[in-house]
């Protein structure tokens, strides 16, 4: 039977600007992570437990990390669980963050709403992309967006960011580079 090892530490939160990161003392208690992805509930003091479930602080339905996972699910950044036998580490993409160095979106431009902006990264993550695909992947996000929305965005607002390249069947949309025009 293994041993646990007690390491001194205590629970630490810190707070970047792309990610969070949450690292626990005392790894997984008496199960794996793929378990705990499957819902196991898992904790190391019952009592505790107990009273923070009783006050209303936590809900003990051992649903925290499948609800991380779906808050996730639509994104191309994913958390990040990190199990040892002697700390739980937990990274939380911010999905807010630009990075302004290495995502060619680069812009500050407070006349595009969210539907230009997720056109604009949809681009970025997708160069190439014609309008029905673009249309295709925004349709997760906004149930009512339709094909003249998104030609009417990239037209008259995204016009300055992204232009056409290739011929009219086959072609699809790029981000313009800054210095490329």
């Amino acid at each position: 039977m293994p041993h646990s090892l007690f390491i001194g530490s205590n629970f630490k939160a810190e707070f970047f600007n792309d990610k969070a990161k949450i690292t626990n003392p005392g790894g997984i208690h008496q199960a794996t992570l793929e378990q705990i992805l499957d819902g196991v509930q898992t904790y190391r003091n019952p009592g505790l437990v107990n009273i923070l479930n009783k006050l209303h602080f936590i809900e003990n339905f051992g649903t925290g990390i499948p609800r991380i996972l779906e808050a996730y699910e639509n994104s191309d950044r994913k958390p990040e669980f990190s199990p040892s036998d002697n700390f739980f580490i937990v990274r939380l993409p911010n999905l807010n963050y630009h990075d302004p160095v290495n995502d060619p979106v680069n812009f500050i431009d407070d006349r595009l709403g969210d539907i230009d902006v997720s056109i604009l990264k949809t681009i970025s993550l997708h160069p190439g992309s014609n309008t029905s695909k673009i249309l295709a992947a925004l349709k997760k996000q906004y149930f009512n967006i339709t094909t003249d929305m998104v030609k009417n965005s990239i037209k008259r607002k995204l016009a300055p960011y992204v232009e056409f390249k290739g011929s009219y069947k086959t072609g699809g949309y790029y981000i313009i580079k800054k210095g490329e025009s």
